[in-house]
């Protein structure tokens, strides 16, 4: 009898990694944090980690991301709460660089897709400057043990900068008290890259 993969059905979807490692970290009654909460699909995969009785707060500043979000996890019956509480997700019209002030404790894991809403237009993206400042927190907030997954994407406009900045950051970690990885994709253009961080 063979044993599970350890792989993804496609080596390529960054994604799956990042679940996989954050998984590894996440139980029923942990708290995790989707630092751009998107369409949906990470906020749904952290709450599945932590449910019933964990928390998952989720950040994005576009009303069109918060409204996807919140179907995807009405559709899957998730409880949803106006703040932050235990057995719940929270979604936050806020900037991801003020996580601290929505926190009731250190996170097991944090995620985060820097770059645009898939389908809207790339003007409206994530930015250098705000993005390692909610990376810094994350970093400085995570439980011990706990997990960070950032994929950068490359096609809107700052890319390059906010990449080069996140990649300076986790280069930045002390390997005293940081496992780091980063994951690319030599064979295509303008990839994205995963980085990933594991509190000692």
């Amino acid at each position: 009898m063979s044993s599970p993969s350890l792989f993804p059905p496609s080596l390529q979807r960054l994604g799956s990694w990042a679940h996989r490692f954050l998984g590894e970290a996440l139980g029923d009654g942990d708290l995790a944090v989707d630092l751009t909460a998107g369409n949906g699909h990470d906020t749904l995969f952290l709450w599945q980690q932590v449910a019933p009785s964990g928390e998952v707060v989720a950040f994005d500043l576009q009303e069109e991301a918060l409204v996807s979000c919140q179907r995807r996890l009405t559709e899957a019956a998730v409880p949803l709460s106006p703040t932050p509480a235990a057995g719940s997700v929270s979604l936050v019209a806020e900037s991801h660089e003020n996580l601290e002030g929505y926190l009731t404790r250190p996170p097991r894991a944090v995620i985060a897709n820097l770059g645009y809403l898939p389908g809207s237009h790339s003007s409206l993206a994530t930015e250098a400057s705000t993005s390692v400042a909610a990376l810094t927190s994350a970093l400085d907030l995570l439980a011990g043990g706990g997990r960070l997954a950032v994929t950068v994407y490359s096609l809107h406009p700052g890319a390059a900068q906010e990449a080069a900045a996140v990649t300076a950051l986790f280069s930045s970690l002390s390997p005293n008290e940081w496992e780091t990885l980063q994951l690319q994709l030599p064979n295509r253009k303008t990839p994205p890259s995963l980085l990933m961080a594991r509190k000692r």
